[in-house]
């Protein structure tokens, strides 16, 4: 067996014709050039991968103690950003000892660092949070600074997607359309279209987050019940309400859909409803990339139309037809009517029908 190329740069060899670094905290292959490029290019993507690698290590423990958390608990958490949390976490403590670490410190780095973004600092505080639950259950500290930060709620968006915007950006999703420099209009069909759309539908039409559908499975649908199985992800680890959607006349037509998509191939148990070309279930940004170039292509991208929204949309849209808030609480396998209202948005101004008079001084 040959022996592998070694380059006169620490952490460099060859492998498929290519120089690769390996990267020193995680042990990956980055590649950097083709072997037959010249060594100065060799040298300049070696110092930007360096570079980029590179952090300011700080004078306290707590980073990285923040490292081994994230390689002990990473493979628990599906979103797949997790890690990048103790990133953000770790360079903003680089300098503080795990064990000194009060309220105050964490409050301060969260309205400091995310000032304007009440969603983020939620995100950093659960993801602090379970650091430090970690710490104390390690012995490393007593108790969890978090449990003391208050901080304020995003307001709920009164975004609401109209009935025509919703359609305009569903039918972009089949084709584009674009003016080359010489005037040219050139229009072309998306080959992932069709199933985009059935995506959009299903979310629509089942009121479910996008995360469920894009999971969902053939074994989740119980064609002898009439219903569709939903365990919401979002709650499977707290409330661990399901809801069984009854398959109405319409979702029952997507479904049909996505089978001719397929050819008419009866995929069964585990394989997902959604799913790209080869078969293989999407990942979440590519669900909300399709939609996001569809709302582009037809101008309604500056609106801030999100994949999210459809299902308020929805739920708005079911109230709007007489469904009551407890059947929409239902619905949306929501423990509390009070969440199903967050996603309910005013569609119309309310007029006031209230007639007075002016007061005047009553005579002797």
């Amino acid at each position: 067996m040959n022996e592998r190329k070694k380059a006169k740069y620490p952490r460099v060899y060859e492998k498929h014709g290519a120089w690769f670094w390996v990267e020193p905290r995680t042990g990956k292959w980055v590649r950097l050039c083709a072997l037959t490029d010249s060594e100065t290019t060799l040298v300049e993507r070696l110092a930007q991968e360096r570079k980029r690698f590179e952090r300011p290590e700080g004078t306290g423990d707590m980073r990285g103690l923040i490292d081994e958390y994230v390689r002990l608990h990473k493979a628990q958490h599906k979103e797949k950003a997790w890690p990048k949390y103790g990133d953000y976490a770790g360079s903003g403590f680089r300098d503080a000892n795990v064990a000194e670490v009060e309220p105050g410190d964490v409050n301060a780095w969260l309205k400091g660092k995310y000032k304007d973004k009440l969603s983020m600092q939620r995100v950093m505080r659960a993801f602090l949070s379970g650091f430090f639950q970690w710490c104390v259950d390690e012995r490393k500290r007593s108790t969890n600074p978090c449990k003391e930060v208050k901080l304020k709620k995003p307001k709920p968006s009164k975004v609401y997607i109209t009935d025509e915007h919703f359609a305009q950006i569903r039918e972009a999703m089949m084709s584009y359309t674009y003016t080359t420099g010489a005037g040219k209009t050139i229009t072309g069909r998306i080959n992932t279209g069709p199933m985009m759309q059935c995506f959009v539908d299903l979310c629509y039409l089942t009121a479910q987050r996008a995360t469920e559908i894009r999971l969902l499975k053939w074994k989740d649908i119980d064609r002898d019940r009439g219903v569709i199985h939903f365990k919401p992800t979002k709650t499977e680890d707290s409330s661990g309400v399901e809801v069984d959607f009854v398959i109405s006349p319409e979702i029952a037509a997507v479904l049909d859909r996505v089978r001719e998509i397929d050819g008419g191939l009866q995929r069964i148990g585990e394989a997902n409803v959604i799913h790209a070309l080869d078969g293989k279930p999407y990942e979440p940004t590519a669900l909300r990339s399709a939609w996001d170039r569809a709302a582009e292509r037809v101008g309604l991208h500056e609106l801030g139309y999100t994949v999210k929204m459809i299902r308020a949309k929805a739920l708005t849209d079911a109230a709007r037809a007489g469904y009551d808030i407890e059947a929409l609480k239902e619905a949306a396998a929501h423990t509390d009517t009070k969440t199903t209202e967050i996603y309910l948005k005013q569609r119309e101004v309310p007029v006031a029908d209230v007639r007075l008079a002016v007061p005047s001084r009553k005579s002797a």
